[in-house]
């Protein structure tokens, strides 16, 4: 960002150029990526001139990384608990730890000299070590931050989140800033950032008349019965019909807003089911940008335990049931053990039955479904995105 007075004697700002890191491995990184450059446009004071690009930096960079994204969602659709191999065999083979070992390097200067950043993001932890040394050498000026989005440290936190020689590590939990800090990573570089998420889930919760508008006007859902919402990840991930059908059987009132995100498919079978329920309320969704309200009107979300929608349930105070069918990657473990860390019990579906019976506990017990609903909204960070952006443009100004 270059600042001074113009010819006219006004002030003169040029934008700060933010480049961000990011690559589609599950959903969450470019969550994150996204919910920057959304912040950017929204935010005020001094972030409010950040001008950011967005680079996918394994996809673009060479095939073979290309192909490694494919096989990762793959798995996570498929059979979750062979992360095990992957992501332990990506522990020792890191994708950017070395700079002469990394593929498509001339594309990413290509990148660099094209869009001259003063500041360099990376969400992802194998956007880090080999790209900033490439990073440096093309711009010796730009600085190079790390935000990681993870929330807590040992297994399942890879290694390759810590890069010492990087300007700054950003964490979005302090259980997580301690892990980088075990890691390696100088303390002074280290800063707690919370939670980079869309800024709708920074909104005021809905008031009563907005939830009788979506819920009952919108979704056509009565009041008084458990309202339970069935995510899905952005690589289709998903388990709705045998959750559904496991309701159904136990002749349970309850009523289900199933997200099926772009997945045509997968709505219209549920559709389909939908004419044949006779205890459970289904409503299919397509892809939605309005999580935060929808989360608003449901006593439960069921999930995988992905740092994203994990972020999200807190920001809108849901209570979260964890959906681990298939079994849980390693990635996964550690928001369960952040989650248990800060007394959420953080209940594993194992399988489709377990879902009835916590519906079950929670209906017949009142008291610990708004125990619960308490216990997400503590964990909300006392860190908010545009101070998180205005340390970014410090730190860049430095």
């Amino acid at each position: 960002m270059v600042s001074g007075i113009s010819p006219d004697g006004y002030p003169l700002v040029i934008a700060m150029r933010v480049l961000i890191l990011s690559s589609s491995t599950g959903g969450g990184h470019d969550m994150r990526a996204r919910s920057f450059e959304q912040w950017s446009e929204a935010t005020k004071g001094p972030a409010s001139t950040l001008s950011t690009h967005r680079y996918q930096a394994l996809e673009a960079g060479a095939g073979i990384y290309r192909f490694g994204v494919q096989i990762y969602n793959l798995i996570q659709k498929k059979c979750p608990v062979l992360h095990h191999l992957y992501f332990n065999w990506l522990e020792v083979f890191q994708v950017s730890a070395h700079e002469r070992l990394l593929l498509g390097k001339q594309r990413f200067v290509a990148v660099l000299k094209k869009t001259k950043p003063d500041i360099i993001i990376s969400v992802h932890a194998h956007t880090n070590h080999a790209f900033r040394a490439i990073a440096k050498t093309t711009l010796p000026r730009v600085k190079f931050v790390t935000y990681c989005g993870e929330m807590f440290g040992g297994y399942g936190f890879s290694r390759h989140w810590v890069d010492p020689q990087a300007d700054a590590f950003i964490g979005a939990t302090e259980a997580v800033c301690a892990a980088a800090a075990r890691l390696g990573m100088p303390n002074e570089k280290i800063k707690y950032g919370g939670f980079m998420l869309n800024p709708k889930f920074f909104a005021a919760q809905l008031n009563t008349t907005q939830k009788t508008q979506l819920a009952h006007t919108e979704l056509n859902l009565q009041s008084g019965i458990f309202t339970v919402l069935l995510s899905t990840g952005a690589n289709g991930a998903q388990n709705h019909p045998r959750f559904i059908q496991a309701l159904e059987k136990s002749q349970l009132n309850v009523q289900v807003i199933a997200l099926c995100g772009r997945d045509k498919a997968a709505r219209q079978a549920l559709d389909t089911m939908q004419d044949s329920l006779q205890h459970v309320t289904l409503r299919a969704l397509g892809y939605r940008d309005d999580m935060f309200p929808l989360m608003q009107i449901s006593d439960a979300i069921v999930a995988r335990p992905g740092t994203g929608t994990t972020s999200e349930a807190i920001m809108a105070g849901c209570p979260l049931l964890l959906n681990t069918l298939g079994g849980i990657m390693p990635q996964e473990w550690i928001t369960v053990k952040y989650l248990r860390s800060q007394g959420v019990p953080a209940q594993r579906l194992k399988k489709p039955a377990d879902l009835t019976q916590q519906i079950q506990q929670l209906s017949t017990h009142p008291e610990q479904l708004t125990a619960l609903k308490q216990t997400m909204i503590a964990l909300q960070p006392r860190m908010h995105p545009d101070e998180l952006l205005n340390y970014i443009v410090d730190l860049a100004c430095r």
